[in-house]
């Protein structure tokens, strides 16, 4: 199996749909709202429930917490981000 190389995640549906084979949509969903009301403070509840899209940072904290997609390897900028997250949150 030849895997793709996962260069950016912009929205909530994309990363759904890359995750969707490893975990439920509800839990998917609930990960990333929750990512979301850590880094958005000021954002409302339901902002952040009807938000659609993420940010690179946000899309960083949910591949550290659950590994990469099935069937994707990590472009070289978004492995560096990666480590230099890992770096800042040791």
């Amino acid at each position: 199996m030849s895997l793709k190389v996962l260069h950016t995640i912009n929205n909530k549906a994309e990363l759904q749909n890359l995750y969707i084979s490893q975990m439920s949509c509800e839990f998917i969903r609930k990960q990333i709202n929750d990512i979301i009301k850590e880094t958005r403070k000021s954002t409302t509840i339901g902002s952040i429930i009807h938000a659609k899209r993420i940010s690179s940072f946000e899309a960083i904290m949910f591949i550290c917490k659950h590994g990469s997609p099935d069937g994707y390897i990590l472009s070289d900028r978004l492995n560096n981000a990666i480590n230099s997250y890992k770096g800042n949150n040791s």
